[in-house]
């Protein structure tokens, strides 16, 4: 009797100290982005209301949009046109911003490494990690570096071998996300990405107005609105984390929202991993919009070229119209920089036409980390007068570097990549005033379509 009381009394203090920890995190800046920092900003006011305490969330975001001059609400952020402010949640508790936002932070709060605000979780406990951003095959985005998914995948197996979690839920909305997860198998570690291995992620609430107001941008990612107004609107001490996962997937109609890892933990209650207050206030479905217009967030349809024609054709002015046609200007010059220097890469990689073609259209796996990343680096150095590498729109061409590294990696093509990738960004400055504007670029444009 007195050994059976014991072990019951060691399992209530061993499910008294277990606790809930989050680690929230927008990569991203510049207000065209504006839906990254609205979405964690959203997160972060979710699982408050939800009951994790707020010295157990970690929140990273660059904080440069609620004051940004291309702001119509300065100082505040919605996530949805009919939502609240939530950067008047957020804003007092954002714990790293600006240049603070960057791989090495992310991957040391997440390992319990740093001089800032970290996670002090242990093996009793549930970590949920939610990351918006832009995204590529096989990394994920800041401003002015990348994650891949190796050195993701490190992270969460030190994570593991430190005993810093029991179970932990990965949340991840960015363009070719499921790339992060598709090797990834560590023991008590699940993860849903917004989208499939190679596809893109789409913002929502696009070009919508907030209380009569124009905001030119998208205020959401599908998937990141799909999911925190699901926990806003449910009692998640009754739903399993394969309940949200089914209900999301049928509302991100646009991309395949995937589930990664180890599921054998998907009946558990999401109030495990987002907080247990049963008392947390559920909003109605009146307060969740229904109209969400949608923009790709990279591709053809890029959300920065139509945050740009937006802010162009919402101009009543001559001298508003001209400043904003020259920045609209400017981003399609830069898009056409962007797709002249990676076909100038294929073109120095490989002399022949179909051998070109085959590298722009194959789809290798993101395998080898030192040579993918070295050459995304290369390309946001040595490009970065002509476009930023990091943009969506550049990094949806960052397969072309996947595709390259597996030629020179597996089939021992004598490659530099880091050359490679300067002698394209120096080809395409020295031909990118008569490309885009001399007589031959129409020309031009028309030898690029094969």
């Amino acid at each position: 009797m007195v050994f059976r009381r014991f072990l019951t009394l060691s399992f209530l203090v061993s499910q008294a100290e277990a606790a809930n920890w989050a680690v929230l995190a927008a990569g991203s800046n510049w207000y065209s982005n504006y839906r990254h920092q609205a979405d964690v900003c959203h997160s972060y006011a979710a699982v408050r209301s939800k009951g994790i305490p707020a010295e157990n969330i970690i929140l990273m975001m660059y904080d440069d949009v609620p004051y940004s001059e291309d702001n119509p609400l300065p100082g505040q952020l919605f996530n949805s046109p009919m939502g609240e402010d939530v950067y008047a949640i957020c804003g007092p508790h954002i714990d790293y911003r600006g240049s603070d936002v960057n791989p090495q932070n992310f991957l040391g709060v997440l390992t319990g490494e740093g001089t800032g605000k970290v996670l002090r979780s242990t093996e009793e406990d549930s970590v949920f990690v939610f990351f918006v951003d832009h995204g590529g095959p096989g990394l994920i985005c800041f401003p002015h570096d990348i994650i891949h998914t190796a050195d993701l995948t490190d992270a969460l197996q030190t994570m593991s071998d430190k005993k810093m979690f029991k179970k932990l839920v990965f949340y991840l909305e960015t363009c070719d996300s499921g790339s992060m997860f598709q090797f990834m198998q560590i023991p008590g570690v699940y993860a849903v990405s917004a989208a499939g291995v190679d596809e893109p992620s789409w913002g929502t609430y696009c070009g919508a107005e907030v209380n009569g107001t124009p905001m030119y941008a998208c205020l959401g990612d599908m998937f990141a609105v799909s999911w925190i107004e699901n926990t806003e609107a449910s009692d998640i001490t009754q739903m399993t984390l394969d309940d949200q996962f089914t209900t999301v997937a049928d509302e991100v109609w646009k991309s395949e929202v995937s589930a990664w890892g180890d599921q054998s933990f998907i009946d558990d209650r999401l109030s495990d991993f987002l907080g247990g207050s049963e008392q947390a206030k559920l909003k109605s479905t009146a307060e969740i919009s229904a109209d969400r217009s949608l923009w790709q967030s990279h591709s053809a349809t890029l959300a920065d070229l139509r945050y740009s024609v937006a802010q162009y054709e919402a101009q009543t002015s001559s001298e508003a119209r001209l400043l904003k046609g020259l920045l609209l200007h400017d981003e399609v010059r830069k898009q056409v920089l962007v797709e002249h220097a990676f076909r100038e890469l294929a073109r120095i990689a490989y002399p022949d036409e179909a051998s070109q073609r085959s590298l722009r259209s194959r789809v290798e796996q993101p395998k080898h980390r030192n040579c993918e990343v070295a050459g995304h680096r290369a390309f946001r150095q040595h490009c970065q007068g002509l476009f930023d590498a990091g943009s969506s729109f550049a990094l949806s061409f960052h397969q072309i570097i996947v595709n390259l590294c597996h030629d020179i990696v597996d089939e021992g093509m004598n490659l530099d990549i880091t050359m490679a990738a300067q002698m394209s960004c120096e080809g395409v400055a020295s031909q990118s005033e008569d490309m885009l504007f001399g007589r031959s670029a129409l020309k031009s444009a028309s030898g690029l379509l094969v």
